[in-house]
């Protein structure tokens, strides 16, 4: 005797919705089981498989993808922005011919630029230092000029001349005389007995008596020289000269060389009567 339970067909519907979950089937009554069933279009069903599987990952996963795909997104645009950024990539050959010519004649334009500005800067450094050649030189000729009118201390080697006269018997002229044998000798300073005697320097009074620049002086006279020591030693001890000449007066003179000696006294500057600047 066949069986003619009844069950339950699939029954598949043409117009049926193309999700998964739209899938119209029925279950078997007697077995309980759920049949096979049949989608209508199988390319629009993998779609919606793919939506509902992302859809259903958790939230915080969406953003994360999300991300990525910014991330690619920027990477990917930077790569092509770099592969165009060239610009000598769309030039022709002819062009880059030209574009070398140009840097080269540059090149050629700054190199003569350079050798224009070194010779300037070589020109500038001339002057300054022709300037700073001025400039001592004009130091050192304000300082001789302070050193030959007397109104700075100097120091320096040359010799001690000391005269006694116990008979008082020298006079202005043995001063005078002694005076220009320094001067011919190259002395650059002189003092005596704390005076600074300078080119205008002048001895009167008399013997027993001298006055040097308006300054009365007395035995023993001390003459401090600034020179060549040898030079000047040499000259006051030439025959008939100034030592010669003040010890056949009576006085005792010594003269004594020195590595240094200081002057400390200084002259009144007097104001020139008679010359003036041309």
């Amino acid at each position: 005797m066949s069986d003619q339970t009844p069950r339950a067909i699939p029954v598949v519907d043409d117009a049926a919705p193309e999700s998964l979950a739209e899938a119209s089937f029925e279950t078997d009554a007697a077995t309980g089981k759920r049949p096979a069933y049949r989608e209508s279009h199988t390319g629009p069903g993998l779609w919606a498989r793919a939506r509902e599987a992302f859809f259903a990952l958790p939230r915080g996963l969406h953003i994360v993808i999300l991300i990525i795909f910014m991330i690619l997104g920027f990477a990917l645009a930077t790569q092509v922005r770099a592969q165009h950024s060239d610009p000598l990539e769309g030039l022709s050959e002819q062009d880059l011919v030209t574009l070398l010519d140009e840097l080269g004649t540059q090149e050629q334009n700054l190199q003569g630029r350079r050798a224009e500005l070194a010779g300037e800067l070589d020109d500038l450094q001339s002057a300054a230092s022709e300037a700073d050649a001025r400039e001592q030189a004009s130091a050192k000729a304000a300082l001789q000029a302070q050193i030959a009118a007397g109104t700075v201390a100097v120091q320096g080697p040359g010799v001690t001349i000391s005269v006694a006269d116990p008979g008082a018997s020298l006079s202005p002229t043995q001063f005078v005389m002694t005076l220009g044998e320094l001067r011919n000798a190259g002395a650059e300073a002189i003092d005596l007995n704390g005076v600074r005697l300078t080119m205008r320097s002048a001895f009167t009074g008399q013997a027993g008596g001298i006055i040097v620049d308006g300054t009365p002086i007395a035995a023993p006279y001390t003459w401090t020289v600034i020179g060549d020591s040898q030079t000047i030693a040499t000259a006051l001890e030439i025959q008939a000269g100034s030592a010669s000449q003040m010890r056949a007066k009576g006085a005792v003179v010594t003269i004594t060389p020195t590595d240094s000696v200081t002057i400390h006294s200084l002259a009144t500057p007097r104001p020139a009567q008679y010359a003036t600047y041309e």
